[in-house]
């Protein structure tokens, strides 16, 4: 096999019902380059391990993989950091979970050679849609076409870009940082800043790919654990971030971050038959020391 110019990782976990959608966008690029597919399976029991099994057979030039014999998320192991990027052999690596799919061909050859011809640009994306699971139909709205000048924050929360989007230039120094930080919520959020804080986030207009909803781990019922999560991590970016606009960008999004939880907290307090007190209790107990350390 020709070393590959090209990493594509993906990561799954009991995602049987959508995985072949997702190897079949992996595998069918055309590239006029070599690429590779490594794929980590979590210890899935729904049948994702035979369906890879499968694909790494047909295409053994093409996939590696990773099979666990327990579950490392559980345990709180960074999968992409620890396991999936160590691997990748390519100047440039790109994400896809399990119960998501690229839908453009192109992907690969479109974003290599933006890549290639603007050597400054360190992460470039794409537009995607969204495909409701729950509701087996996708989103009514489009996602905006890229814009420059976005801070991370509004890149994320604007709805400009989803880790399948990704393109990074690989940086050895931002992935030892990573994997230092060990296990984050969000990968999206950890790579944006370390990438940035390393070069300029350029977006390319097209819909190359298809981010599923209400499938994850990402659930309403536990947005306060997320949030303080949140808040952890991106100190902990605060604390290896050099550039000052990034430091900002970050004390600003904590800030409110931190805000919101106190107002929550606030309004929890005296209603004892809530769902929400209940729930205040036991992961958020006790309610001043807390609100003391989100205010320092």
């Amino acid at each position: 096999m020709e070393v590959p110019l090209v990493s594509a990782l993906c990561v799954v976990y009991n995602q049987a019902p959508y995985l072949r959608q997702c190897l079949d966008g992996l595998v069918s690029q055309e590239t006029t380059f070599p690429y590779e597919i490594i794929i980590h399976d979590d210890a899935s029991n729904d049948g994702s391990t035979e369906i890879i099994r499968e694909y790494a057979e047909k295409y053994p030039n093409k996939i590696q993989t990773i099979f666990q014999s327990k579950n490392q998320f559980s345990q709180k192991k960074e999968i992409w950091a620890t396991f999936l990027i160590p691997r990748a052999k390519g100047k440039y690596i790109t994400f896809c979970e399990g119960d998501d799919y690229w839908c453009d061909p192109q992907k690969l050859q479109k974003q290599f050679d933006f890549m290639e011809a603007h050597p400054e640009v360190s992460i470039c994306y794409h537009q995607f849609r969204e495909y409701d699971q729950q509701k087996k139909a996708f989103e009514s709205y489009d996602n905006p076409a890229p814009k420059e000048g976005l801070s991370v924050k509004e890149l994320l929360w604007g709805g400009y870009l989803h880790t399948t989007t990704l393109m990074c230039r690989l940086n050895q120094q931002a992935e030892t940082i990573r994997r230092n930080m060990g296990w984050v919520m969000c990968m999206d959020i950890c790579t944006l800043y370390l990438y940035r804080d390393r070069g300029k986030i350029a977006g390319i207009p097209g819909y190359m790919s298809v981010f599923r909803k209400n499938v994850g781990i990402w659930t309403t019922n536990k947005w306060y654990r997320n949030m303080m999560e949140n808040i952890i991590m991106l100190s902990e970016l605060r604390s290896v971030i050099h550039d000052e606009e990034l430091q900002k960008s970050i004390d600003e999004w904590n800030f409110e971050l931190k805000n919101i939880i106190i107002n929550v907290m606030t309004e929890w307090e005296g209603n004892r038959n809530s769902k929400a007190y209940k729930l205040g209790k036991i992961i958020l107990k006790p309610f001043n020391y807390i609100r003391q350390l989100l205010t320092r």
